[in-house]
């Protein structure tokens, strides 16, 4: 109905901006490291400072700090085989949460684990060490806390919103758009450590691979195997559980897969909606670190999200297809000839964010798309190094 002034009167209503609050949250992320800086950088005035980076006969103990997730550790494998190489008399220790650890066992480049447990430094290593080696990436200050109370003389760690005041040599800047293995090649350079490894390695023993292979043929998974992981740390690197049951299907169809379903502790409910959309999802049940990797090394193929099992299967050997979202592929796709990765470009993607209201990038991806390079990894069977 027109007014009876004969005016036409347009009512426009902005739309909700569903990523306010992410928004705020990264408004005073910005704050803080903003105010922190110049904070530290004026602590770091009163530090002691070694102008050279050392030479391997002045260090005989090595400490080796991660405190985030397991996805991080296998892809600082890399730098431990090239301390080792270098530090060649000294004994490398790991600094790390719990499940991690795990994956650095039977790894040999590390003499000693240590777990993490909370945000203090054991007290038996305060005072132990040469050298202290922080390989957090971001601006995080956990690791830099814990590599300042080690007390070594020589400490070293990404420089991000005044986190290096907490060193004592000049490490490289944390880039955000390079990736993880070359970020910690590039810590490394500045401890004069030359370059000889290329890519992630992890090892599970011959034990742990029999009792994986075992219990996959008790339930008449024979190959080709493929492990289907759907998980992923942030709800925005997860591919739809629906999507995966239909890839599962037409892999089990069109190649005779047997495809198994790996999941973390809290992903549970994730799997069962994935295996009960599809009778041909074989679920892994409950595992821990040590048989998820003996698992994984048993398989032909691993299909997932960009998450910690994705980086444990190409540190293993294992050919994978990831699909990518929010990740940047730049910072964390595995580098192997046999690893794939399905995404879609977009002006918003990558974002690196949590929580997307749209989810555009994973949305767009159709189960073909991921399903063309899971076969083409099977039928090409790209030679690999069996799993360690």
């Amino acid at each position: 109905m027109i007014p009876s002034d004969g005016r036409v009167r347009l009512q426009i209503t902005r739309p909700v901006d569903r990523m306010l609050l992410d928004r705020v949250r990264r408004a005073a992320r910005l704050t803080y490291f903003a105010l922190r800086t110049p904070a530290l950088l004026a602590l770091g005035l009163f530090r002691h400072r070694e102008r050279r980076p050392p030479a391997p006969s002045r260090v005989s103990r090595v400490l080796v700090i991660r405190t985030d997730r397991i996805g991080d550790m296998a892809l600082t494998t890399p730098a431990l085989g090239e301390l080792r190489a270098h530090f060649r008399k000294a004994e490398i220790t790991v600094l790390a949460p719990p499940a991690p650890l795990e994956l650095l066992r039977e790894h040999p480049a590390v003499d000693h684990l240590v777990p993490l447990q909370g945000n203090r430094l054991p007290p038996d290593l305060v005072g132990h060490f040469d050298l202290v080696i922080d390989f957090t990436p971001d601006e995080a200050l956990r690791g830099a806390l814990l590599a300042r109370a080690s007390n070594a003389r020589l400490r070293v760690g990404f420089r991000a919103a005044g986190r290096q005041a907490c060193f004592s040599l000049r490490g490289a800047r944390a880039e955000r758009r390079r990736h993880i293995v070359d970020l910690n090649r590039d810590l490394l350079d500045s401890l004069g450590v030359p370059a000889t490894s290329v890519r992630p390695e992890l090892y599970v023993s011959a034990e742990e691979r029999g009792a994986a292979q075992a219990g996959l043929a008790s339930r008449g998974a024979a190959a080709p195997r493929v492990a289907v992981h759907p998980g992923g740390h942030y709800p925005s690197q997860r591919w739809s559980p629906e999507r995966f049951a239909e890839l599962i299907t037409s892999l089990t169809e069109r190649c005779g897969a047997a495809c198994i379903v790996v999941a973390g502790p809290d992903e549970q409910g994730l799997s069962r909606r994935v295996c009960d959309a599809t009778p041909d999802a074989l679920p892994a049940g409950a595992l821990s670190i040590r048989q998820l990797m003996a698992l994984l090394a048993s398989c032909d193929l691993f299909v997932g999200n960009n998450s910690g099992p994705l980086h444990v299967a190409a540190a293993l050997g294992v050919p994978t297809v990831s699909v990518m979202g929010p990740s940047d592929p730049l910072r964390f796709a595995p580098r192997g000839p046999a690893d794939r990765v399905v995404r879609r470009e977009l002006p918003c993607s990558p974002c690196q964010r949590a929580r997307c209201w749209h989810h555009t990038c994973l949305r767009s991806v159709e189960t073909d798309e991921v399903l063309d390079q899971a076969e083409a990894a099977l039928l090409m069977r790209l030679p690999r190094t069996e799993a360690r």
